[in-house]
């Protein structure tokens, strides 16, 4: 599960980070950066969780 939710992070990471990119470069509307923003915090917390969960599983 842990595997899962880390390569899911990674996933969801990337594809905001290229929508953040295009935002950025291309001048889209205001909530597509947000969203961006808040996918890859999303990400960011899958991947701390997976963390977790792998370590808590090696005890």
């Amino acid at each position: 599960m842990d595997r899962f939710i880390f390569i899911f992070g990674i996933l969801v990471f990337a594809a905001c980070l290229i929508m953040f990119v295009m935002n950025l470069v291309g001048e889209y509307d205001g909530i597509v950066l947000l969203i961006s923003i808040f996918g890859m915090l999303n990400a960011s917390i899958a991947i701390g969780v997976s963390e977790i969960l792998g370590r808590v599983k090696r005890m």
